[in-house]
């Protein structure tokens, strides 16, 4: 039997009800019909955090490196990356938590064939916002094309600016905001900022970075304002809808160690489905690997307006997790954004 190594990757992401505006709930529920990666050439999808990010395409990390810890769990410590392989050893080495997840929402378990070891390894995880968030039904825009939006305005403040928080906030634009979910163990951050960061691992240091300076700020009477919610400011959040399905290039044909066997990866194929809109999220990633064993301003509060408009991140983890989200996005372009 030839040397085949391949993995499928499943990830379904969804923000599932609508609040109120035009758009059905049905329609909104709906996932992405997957599509191959050549329909999405404004994306890149990045195995590991640790993956270079393409300044000029959107980014897309959903938790591959988990599937190495998997298959170290069940073929042993023993099992390493050929040296020649750089994106192999990025996966194998990349920082990642497997305490981001609990034993029911992350199982594996392995089959063998012959010569032939197949592993198959789910993430679920299940995130809901009570009350929704309100639709924008109009005039929202990104990189100047107008797009479907949620958010919050002087009308659902009173119903929504407890289901937010203000974790840093310099201005309009630098400022990153936590969507609280019913579980308040999880986090769905997101973070606007001019910075351009090489990596998705360098990114997330210095966001936890810039949360510690938000602590710090709250201390200051003269800045309290800043992590405040008024009913005079607005929040708008890009709906995002995207669905893939497609290879990794940059695993193929790279070659595992187990002991004195040698192991080849033909493939590692993916399925991403995410749906951001206003009402919650459910997580769910299946890997399947089958190896041949060959305060206040004078004057007055200020609004903030907190208008995703221009390039940001979306962070989705585990509130106590500091090493490694589960799911990150680098939206630059209205290539995975609900076009009006």
């Amino acid at each position: 039997m030839h040397a085949i190594l391949r993995p499928i990757f499943f990830l379904c992401l969804c923000f599932l009800t609508a609040s109120c505006g035009i758009t059905s709930k049905s329609r909104l529920q709906q996932l992405p019909t997957a599509l191959p990666p050549a329909s999405y050439p404004k994306t890149h999808w990045l195995p590991t955090m640790e993956q270079a990010i393409t300044f000029d395409k959107n980014a897309v990390y959903a938790s591959l490196p988990l599937l190495w810890s998997a298959l170290q769990e069940q073929l042993g410590k023993t099992i390493q990356a050929n040296e020649q392989s750089q994106a192999l050893q990025q996966l194998a080495h990349a920082a990642v938590d497997k305490n981001s997840v609990n034993e029911k929402q992350f199982q594996a378990a392995v089959v063998r064939d012959e010569n032939t070891i197949s592993l198959t390894a789910t993430l679920d995880a299940t995130i809901l916002f009570e009350p929704y968030f309100e639709h924008m039904a109009s005039g929202t825009t990104f990189n100047g094309v107008p797009v479907d939006a949620f958010g919050m305005s002087e009308n659902s403040f009173d119903q929504l600016h407890k289901q937010m928080e203000i974790h840093r906030y310099r201005d309009d634009d630098h400022f990153i905001i936590g969507l609280l979910p019913t579980d308040r163990k999880q986090q769905v951050l997101i973070y606007k900022t001019d910075k351009k960061y090489p990596t998705f691992a360098a990114m997330y240091a210095d966001l936890q970075e810039e949360i510690q300076h938000g602590r710090a700020d709250m201390t200051i009477p003269d800045r309290l304002w800043r992590y405040s919610w008024t009913p005079y400011d607005r929040v708008v959040i890009p709906r995002v809808a995207l669905g893939v399905q497609g290879e990794y290039p940059q695993l193929s044909g790279s070659v595992l160690h187990n002991g004195n066997e040698q192991l080849t990866l033909a493939s590692v194929q993916h399925k991403v489905a995410f749906l951001l809109n206003e009402t919650g999220t459910k997580l769910a990633v299946e890997m399947n690997m089958g190896v041949d064993m060959d305060g206040l301003p004078r004057g007055g509060p200020k609004p903030k307006n907190m208008v995703l408009d221009k390039p940001f991140y979306i962070i989705v983890k585990k509130r106590n997790d500091h090493i490694s989200p589960y799911l990150v996005l680098w939206i630059n372009n209205t290539e995975l954004l609900d076009i009006e």
